[in-house]
Formats: structure tokens, C-alpha cells, sequence
């Protein structure tokens, strides 16, 4: 029953165009696609995204092209998928009212990343959409010390990193830059999130 309103309670955004029982269907894609359990397959000392599962209140601050700063508040979504081999998220921002409507914002994400290991080189892939802007990154990730490092290529070659630089039981800090012509890097981006009610890992 956990299982069960565990994927109904992630999916929603995903499956608005499902009935809800259907969810408790096998054949559906929820509960198809969302895990509870770490899959054996994926050792414990591998579970990069573990401590970031559940639902965060995040505040942003995006830098626009000529420079200025645009605050914002959004809400993101991480669960285990694919028979608990990989993770998946679903970033919201602006969040959701209650009525599923959102409000307009220069920086607006409604997008999903999938998070999966290579089983053969223990190399962390990632892949984000947002079809709001059109954006598709890939990035491979890593640890270094307590953060993770997510490093990919913009579409114009240069690099790109996100990094999850304070993870917290009930917070995390992360951030994206880009490199410059120069070589510098050129923080865009930065998110604040903390652990909305009793949502756990």
C-alpha cells in the first residue's frame, strides 16, 4: 500500500491524463516506471542520489542575459525508477497552485531528469528535459568529497557543471555555471531547497 500511494503521490504531475485507480494497475506507467526499494544491483556505496529522494521547497536565483538576478520558488520531485536502478525527478518551477495552474516567470521549468548508472563502469549518467524552454542536457556526475558533481557540454561546446555542493538531511544547495570564453566559470544559477513536510528519503 506504501508502494501504491507512493507512486500515485509522484506520478500525479506525470499522470494527470490517468484515472487514479489506475495507478494500482500493473500495467500502467507509474507503476511501472517508480520504485521504493534500491534495486540490488545498485550497491549502496554507488546510491548517489539517495539522500535527495522525497519532495523540496526550492528558491531560486537565476541570472538573465543582460545580468540581472530573478528570484523565484519552486518545488522538486526525486524517487527511485526502473526497478530501483536509476532515479527520477520532476523540477517545477514556478510551483503548482492548487488548482495545477502556474504562474509566469522568465526562468520557468516544468522538465524531468532520469539519473541512471552504467552497471559496468559505475559512471553516473543524466539526461534533463524541459520542454517548457526546450532544453536537453547530458551530463555524467561523481562524487568529490560530500558534493556531487554533474559535468556536461552547453550546445555551443563550452562546459557546463551542476553541482549539489551542501546536502543536508533536510536541505541541499546546488548550483550551474557555465564556462566562459575565457575559461572562467560563470555561475547562472542557484537553488536552495529544504525537505517539504514529512518527506523522506
Amino acid at each position: 500500500m506504501q508502494k501504491l500511494a507512493l507512486v500515485a503521490w509522484l506520478t500525479g504531475p506525470l499522470l494527470s491524463c490517468v484515472d487514479p485507480p489506475a495507478v494500482h494497475d500493473k500495467d500502467s506507467v507509474g507503476e511501472a516506471l517508480v520504485s521504493v526499494e534500491r534495486s540490488p544491483d545498485l550497491r549502496a556505496e554507488d546510491d548517489l542520489y539517495a539522500p535527495l529522494l522525497g519532495v523540496w521547497e526550492v528558491n531560486t536565483l537565476d541570472r538573465k542575459p543582460d545580468g540581472t538576478l530573478v528570484k523565484g520558488h519552486g518545488e522538486w520531485l526525486f524517487a527511485r525508477a526502473l526497478e530501483g536502478r536509476a532515479f527520477q525527478d520532476v523540477w517545477i518551477m514556478p510551483s503548482r497552485r492548487r488548482d495545477g495552474s502556474r504562474a509566469a516567470h522568465p526562468a520557468s521549468r516544468y522538465g524531468t531528469t532520469i539519473r541512471m548508472m552504467d552497471p559496468a563502469t559505475h559512471r553516473w549518467q543524466i539526461a534533463w528535459f524541459n520542454p517548457v524552454t526546450g532544453a536537453f542536457n547530458l551530463l555524467y556526475a561523481h562524487r568529490e568529497g560530500a558534493m556531487i558533481v554533474q559535468e556536461g557540454k552547453q550546445p555551443n561546446g563550452r562546459r557546463a557543471r551542476w553541482v549539489f555542493d551542501r546536502i543536508g538531511k533536510d536541505s541541499f544547495h546546488w548550483y550551474g555555471e557555465t564556462e566562459e570564453p575565457n575559461g572562467a566559470w560563470l555561475r547562472q544559477v542557484e537553488f536552495s531547497g529544504t525537505r517539504r513536510g514529512d518527506s523522506k528519503p
